[in-house]
């Protein structure tokens, strides 16, 4: 990739799911030692070249709320590879990164608060609802010379300002992922340019209506394949439960409200009045032409060569049998049926996918390591 500038590719790469437990305590000790690594390539001058050389004395221009020790001590050799690589990588690509001691680099601290408190002030109807996909940086590279500035009007004035000194390298958002094996360090820099895109592929239903209570959307970009799987995630028939979980190589980015991948259909053109809401499904007495409906959906998107008469029945069997099965498929079956009716399936693939990939169009500049 050429030097770190504003216009550079926005290609998407992989946006990992949050951790828990364990293994969120793994990665903040990796972002802190990538912040410390990067650090300790500033103090030398040259790049690093065994994780050895990050100690005390180097690593004055870290600010991380994990300390060295404890990061040594808690990960791997793979992780060591990983991160001395990557800060290497960083440095080639900041053109002000070479000479002198110029970043601090954070992970955590009161800085970065204060960067995501601004963005906090517009979160309120953004579209987005958490931090990571407004931006997910993991460290902060920040010129030592920086001045913050705050009290912004609207989000899209920040998000512009936040382009600004990232494109003159103040201050940079960094994501990062851990290396494979003997793997090499790629970065891609996310919204700075034309938004992401994602190409409809199809649906994975299955013939047999009651096998399961969701439905796949599978989706390609850049020739990469994934799908966002739509289902209930509670065994109870409660409508806020239902939601998108995006899978596949070409974005793992956990899970995704069903309020939002509605808020999308909208977004891209399908008509309110069309929809079928998730609080609008007839869960405890649907009508007789509920079942029709469903039947006929499901006939359609299926490809099932049974007749509507026996599906209505299968439904309504499966209705008395397990009534969150009949919601989250409802919900499921109706949503991608009305937006394929209405040709806006490439562009709702689309929103969810630059949504995974913290890139949506209220997201902010960032850099991604992996």
């Amino acid at each position: 990739m050429a030097k770190i500038k504003a216009d550079a590719s926005t290609k998407n790469n992989d946006t990992e799911p949050k951790q828990s437990g364990a293994g969120a305590e793994v990665t903040a000790l990796a972002e802190s030692l990538q912040a410390y690594a990067c650090a300790t390539r500033q103090f030398l001058g040259k790049p690093l070249t065994d994780i050895s050389e990050v100690t005390e004395k180097t690593v004055a221009d870290a600010n991380c709320d994990r300390t060295l020790k404890k990061c040594m001590a808690g990960l791997d050799e793979q992780w060591f590879y990983s991160i001395v690589l990557t800060a290497n990588k960083i440095f080639d690509e900041v053109p002000d990164a070479k000479g002198g001691k110029k970043y601090t680099f954070h992970r955590g601290g009161s800085l970065v608060d204060s960067i995501y408190d601004e963005w906090r002030r517009f979160k309120k109807g953004s579209g987005i609802t958490g931090d990571d996909k407004w931006n997910p940086a993991d460290i902060w590279m920040i010129k030592k010379t920086h001045k913050h500035e705050f009290g912004f009007p609207t989000l899209q004035d920040y998000n512009a300002y936040m382009y600004d000194v990232f494109a003159k390298t103040e201050c940079i958002g960094i994501s990062l992922k851990k290396l494979e094996k003997n793997g090499q360090p790629h970065s891609k820099i996310f919204n700075a340019g034309k938004p992401l895109t994602a190409q409809y592929k199809g649906i994975k239903l299955g013939q047999v209506m009651t096998d399961s209570k969701d439905i796949y959307i599978q989706y390609e970009t850049e020739g990469k394949l994934g799908e966002v799987q739509l289902r209930n995630f509670s065994s109870r028939p409660v409508p806020s439960s239902w939601q998108g979980e995006i899978k596949g190589k070409a974005a793992a980015g956990g899970k995704i409200g069903g309020g939002i991948i509605f808020e999308g259909a909208l977004d891209v053109g399908v008509r309110k009045s069309e929809l079928t809401l998730p609080s609008q499904v007839p869960i405890e007495k649907p009508k007789d032409a509920d079942f029709k409906r469903f039947a006929t959906i499901f006939k359609e998107l299926s490809g099932s060569k049974e007749k509507l008469e026996t599906l209505i029945m299968k439904a309504k069997a499966g209705h008395r049998a397990d009534k969150t099965w009949w919601m989250s498929k409802y919900i499921g079956l109706d949503l991608v049926y009305t937006v394929q009716k209405s040709g806006k399936m490439n562009d709702l693939c689309s929103f969810i996918f630059q949504y995974a990939s913290s890139a949506t169009k209220n997201s902010c500049i960032f850099i991604k390591y992996s």
